[in-house]
Order: C-alpha cells, then sequence, then structure tokens
C-alpha cells in the first residue's frame, strides 16, 4: 500500500465530516451543543493506543463496522464527562450501573453510527455496523482482539491508523473523542482512489519513519535519566497528519516550561520540549542540588536539558539519513501551551495546510515528572527525508 499528503487529507477529510455527524447525532439526542474540535489521523501502535486509554481513564462504547468499510471506532469520555452526558438523557442515574450503562451504550451507537453514515454518505457506499459494546479501561483494552486477518497494516506488526477525532459540548464543557481504526484493507481502498501515484511512497516507510521517532524518543529518555539520575521512560511516541490551525488544539491549557528550538537540513522544522511547572521544578533541582538557584539559573538549566534531549532527539534521525540536522540555540519558554505551539505552526502555515506533529511523552515510573517533546517538520522538506528513507534498504 502507498500513501502520500492527499490521501492524508483525504482521510482527514472523511474523518472530520463523520465526526460533524456525530457532533449533530449527540446535540440532537441531548440538547448540548457540540463542536468537532480537531481531526487528526495517527499512525502509532496498539500498544500506545492502549496507553492513552489507561492514561485519561477512559469510559468507552465500541463498535465494529464491515461492508463498505471494515474496522472498530470506539467513542471515549472521561468518567465526568460521561455522568454528564448520561444525567442529560437519563436524570438521576448513577454512574457505572446498568441504567447508565445501557444510556451510554445508546449514546454511543447513535453517535457512532452517525460516524458510520458520514464516511458512507461520502464514499457513497454501504456500512453495517454491529451492536455496541460497554468497555470500562480497568478491563477492558479497546483495539483487544484487532490482529484478526487484514487488521494491521502491510509489513508491520505493530502499527495501526487511526483516525482520532476532539468533540466538545458548548455549555458543559464536555471533551470526548471518536477514534475509528479501520483494516488495512479499508486504508487501502481509500488510499487507492486518492493517492498520487507519482508522489506516494510505501506505508513502510511510513512506519519505519514512526519507528526513527521512537528511537529517538529512547535516547531522549536515557539522556534525561543520564543528567537527572532519574529513571524515565517513553510513554507515547508518535506521527500525527493534522489540520495546521489544530496545532495548538494538541495542548491543553496548563501552563508549561521549557525550550523552542528551529532544527535546519533534512528535515527542517520546530520542537518545543515542555514540562509542566511541577515537573520543571523537578528537573531544576535535579540539575542543581544543594543550590539555592535563582530564577535565571533554574532558566539555564532548564535550556540545557532542552538543548541535550533535542540533541538526542534528532541525533538517531540525522544518523540514519546520512545527513546533518542543526540546531538553534534554546528559547526560554514559560506559558500556555497552546500560546507556545501556535507560532510555530503560524510560521509553517505560509507554505502548508496540513501538519506532520510529532509528539512524544517521557516519563518517571511514579510521576515525578513528564517531559512532552512535540516536532514540527516543514512538510516538503520531511517528504525529501521520507525519500531517501524510502532509497535505503531496511
Amino acid at each position: 500500500m502507498n500513501l502520500d499528503v492527499h490521501a492524508l487529507r483525504t482521510f482527514s477529510q472523511l474523518a472530520h465530516s463523520g465526526a460533524e455527524k456525530a457532533a449533530w447525532s449527540l446535540s440532537e439526542l441531548t440538547g448540548m451543543e457540540t463542536h468537532v474540535d480537531v481531526t487528526k489521523v495517527e499512525l502509532e501502535t496498539v500498544d500506545d493506543v492502549e496507553c492513552e486509554f489507561r492514561e485519561n481513564d477512559f469510559v468507552s462504547v465500541r463498535i465494529g463496522f464491515s461492508g463498505g468499510l471494515d474496522g472498530r471506532t470506539i467513542l471515549a469520555f472521561d468518567r465526568e464527562g460521561a455522568s454528564n452526558v448520561v444525567e442529560a438523557i437519563l436524570p438521576g442515574a448513577t454512574a457505572g450501573d446498568e441504567l447508565a450503562t445501557s444510556g451510554l451504550k445508546e449514546v454511543g451507537n447513535i453517535m457512532l453510527g452517525g460516524f458510520i453514515d458520514g464516511w458512507a454518505n461520502h464514499l457513497d457506499t454501504s456500512i453495517d455496523i454491529t451492536t455496541p459494546t460497554y468497555l470500562d479501561v480497568d478491563s477492558d483494552g479497546p483495539l483487544d482482539d484487532f490482529t484478526v486477518g487484514d487488521d494491521r497494516l502491510e509489513g508491520d506488526d505493530d502499527h495501526v491508523l487511526v483516525f482520532r477525532n476532539q468533540l466538545q459540548t458548548a455549555a458543559d464543557a464536555v471533551t470526548f473523542y471518536l477514534y475509528m481504526v479501520p483494516t488495512a484493507g479499508s486504508i487501502r481502498t481509500i488510499a487507492d482512489t486518492a493517492t498520487d501515484v507519482d508522489e506516494a511512497l510505501p506505508i513502510e516507510t511510513f512506519t519505519a519513519f514512526s519507528g526513527m521517532i521512537a528511537d529517538g524518543a529512547e535516547q531522549a529518555s536515557a539522556d534525561i535519566s543520564a543528567m537527572t539520575g532519574t529513571e524515565t521512560t517513553v510513554d507515547v511516541s508518535r506521527l500525527s497528519f493534522v489540520p495546521i490551525e489544530g496545532v495548538p488544539m494538541q495542548l491543553d491549557d496548563a501552563s508549561r516550561v521549557g525550550v523552542v528550538l528551529e532544527f535546519e537540513g533534512v528535515p527542517s522544522g520546530y520542537i518545543a520540549i515542555l514540562f509542566d511547572e511541577a515537573s520543571s521544578e523537578q528537573i531544576a533541582s535535579a540539575l542543581l542540588p544543594g543550590a539555592d538557584a535563582g530564577e535565571e539559573m533554574r532558566q539555564s538549566a532548564i535550556q540545557e536539558i532542552g538543548n541535550i534531549i533535542t540533541s538526542g532527539f534528532l541525533d538517531g534521525w540525522a544518523n540514519r539519513l546520512e545527513t546533518t540536522i542543526e540546531i538553534s540555540p534554546p528559547q526560554f519558554v514559560h506559558d500556555l501551551g497552546p500560546a507556545i505551539i501556535d507560532p510555530l505552526a503560524t510560521e509553517l502555515a505560509q507554505g502548508q495546510d496540513y501538519a506532520f506533529l510529532i509528539d512524544s511523552t517521557i516519563r518517571t515510573d511514579d510521576d515525578e515528572f513528564t517531559c512532552d517533546i512535540y516536532a514540527l517538520p516543514n512538510e516538503a522538506e520531511l517528504r525529501q527525508a521520507l525519500d531517501q528513507l524510502s532509497a535505503r534498504p531496511a
């Protein structure tokens, strides 16, 4: 199977169309005005998908679909959001009881049915859905048994292509997510009609690049451990394709501390190394043990570790691509997450409508601190890098 930006845009537009129909269905059912915040196409591993559900303690409803497309789709809420939605249609229902579970399944059935109808209408095909299954992350994995037949991507036992939509209600600020995971055969069906053959690359090239991202995150994790003396692990490392205006929405409104750098070469782009405020204090203390450090010294420590993390993250790319990637001096940032990322996306928006967003999260086992890495490569130069990667033997 071959993919290119044209196919990824088609996937994104289809997912957004389906999500808008799902949002309309929830508005009609509950009276909650609902809109689609952002749609992403993500290349990630099954483990990363399931890790996200565990980390967010999602309550979910899943349905399977078959016919013109095959796969499964999942409606995911945090527990408070699920309770608010159930309360809107079944006042007095208690979260977790049989009535509430039945109500959430009905919400899922209507919304996910609307979501799949959006795809079917756009593709002018017929898609059948199964009855909804209630999932509790404590006992159920969202992609359990998603390993049969043609489900995984060609030549790859780990990666799946996930269409992820973030939706929100206006009045009650309930944020929830729609996930769609088609089979490889269904992805091929759409890609075959949307791909520019002259520009397409084998899906293995994208998964190989995703592997490079994971390797870079592992190196960054090792560098953090070496500098702080605290063991860290990589929780998530993924490649997403998202409309450029949706990039800032990938971060919540919490205050972040870290650095922003520009990198130049093949590819070029921007990278942000961000900590939440508590994590930044832990990092600074680990780098300046016993020192009564002032604000300037603490900023300098954050800049230094940001510089080292970036070097470790990108050096693996340069080695694999047999190229040189230069990085700018780190610029210290302390602001709300979206405010940090927005200027980077704005720069890229001058030459592209969509962005490849690289998102890696590193944390300690005891959650003493977390480090988020966001990289935004230039689309044209990323294409050059993927071409080089495709031309090299595995």
